[in-house]
């Protein structure tokens, strides 16, 4: 597994250390430690198999890691008085299948979460999104 930095401002810090993730005798996440910084933005690669989508899984405590320590903006997820909700407010994730609603189109699917639960206005929000969209090289998939 591989992390690619970029800059990025106005984001939390995330703090890893020793992460170990097994799934019954397989170690997937083998004492994993890994800083990003605020302002980061990390892209991990690595092979299929090699723990990358069970890494942040566990990091939004989707999965249970076996040990370890990991915090988010603040919050410690890995302990147990944790509110795991107010923690996934402050971070956002896409994976691999990123199951956007098929009713909705691309900028409401980037617009739906800011204003349902960060309380962000519509315009402010289609703002965001749009300028996301640009950044990734997409804005022609505004309306898809």
């Amino acid at each position: 597994m591989t992390a690619v930095h970029t800059a990025r401002a106005g984001q939390g810090a995330i703090s890893v250390k020793g992460l170990v993730k097994k799934f019954g005798a397989v170690e997937v996440l083998k004492n994993i430690d890994l800083e990003i910084s605020k302002g980061e933005v990390v892209c991990i690669i690595g092979p299929s198999g090699s723990g990358k989508t069970t890494m942040l899984r566990c990091v939004n405590l989707l999965e249970q890691p076996t040990a370890g320590t990991i915090v988010v903006n603040g919050f410690e997820v890995t302990d147990s008085e944790c509110d795991i909700d107010a923690m996934r407010k402050s971070i956002g994730m896409v994976f691999q299948q990123f199951n956007l609603f098929p009713h909705l189109t691309v900028l409401q699917n980037l617009t739906i979460a800011q204003i349902k639960v960060l309380k962000r206005g519509k315009a402010e929000a289609e703002r965001i999104a749009r300028h996301n969209l640009e950044r990734v090289g997409m804005a022609h998939k505004e309306a898809s």
